[in-house]
């Protein structure tokens, strides 16, 4: 038996459409999130790329910057040992020239000593040679030895007696006190010895006084 129209479901008009509506495509509401949830994607993602440009940038100038303050460093450490090899090569001449200094004075020192000693071995010779006549009392012998011990001392220094007669009259080393006009004698040869003289390593101690032959012009 069929049912009545009364009895058949009535078709809402417009259902159908929105059944349709809910399960098609996506609303416009729908796709301006999305669209906003990307747009908010790229803006942090670009904010965080400028963020790290950024930090990439401030690191390399920190690097430039330490770079710099380095250099700077090395310019002023290369200056410090510039004035300190300046400063030891200057103390080091310093030292050098004291320990001349102090030599020339030593030695100074040790030839005025010696000098005066000298005097001494002078006098002791006058004696021995105006006692000659006497040489056999004690008395001489004793004043012999202690003269050989006197010259003795002089040895220790290196010191040698010079005795230049009959030689080239020499300057540097003889000290004239007289001339003699000996004929027959070549002019310049020291013709006597008033007092010796001596030599250190070499060097005077003290010229010998001599008596060279000078011929007088006519």
């Amino acid at each position: 038996m069929e049912k009545s129209s009364e009895e058949r479901p009535h078709r809402v008009p417009g259902k159908h459409s929105e059944v349709h509506k809910r399960t098609g495509p996506e609303s416009p509401r729908h796709s301006s999130l999305a669209d906003l949830a990307e747009s908010e994607s790229k803006s942090a993602l670009e904010e965080e790329e400028t963020a790290v440009i950024e930090e990439d940038a401030a690191a390399q100038k920190q690097i430039e910057e330490m770079d710099q303050a380095m250099a700077n460093l090395q310019k002023q450490l290369q200056e410090m040992e510039d004035r300190w090899k300046r400063t030891a090569a200057d103390l080091d001449n310093y030292r050098k020239r004291f320990e001349r200094e102090l030599e020339r004075l030593r030695f100074a020192e040790r030839d005025m000593v010696l000098r005066e000693w000298l005097a001494v071995v002078d006098n002791m010779e006058r004696a021995l040679n105006a006692g000659k006549s006497s040489e056999a009392n004690p008395w001489y012998q004793g004043m012999q030895a202690i003269y050989q011990q006197m010259m003795g001392i002089l040895g220790l220094f290196r010191v040698t007696r010079l005795c230049p007669k009959g030689e080239p009259f020499d300057p540097v080393c003889h000290d004239a006190v007289a001339t003699a006009d000996l004929k027959g004698e070549p002019e310049g040869i020291i013709a006597e010895v008033v007092e010796p003289g001596y030599m250190i390593n070499d060097r005077i101690l003290r010229p010998a006084k001599v008596i060279p032959v000078r011929h007088q012009s006519k």
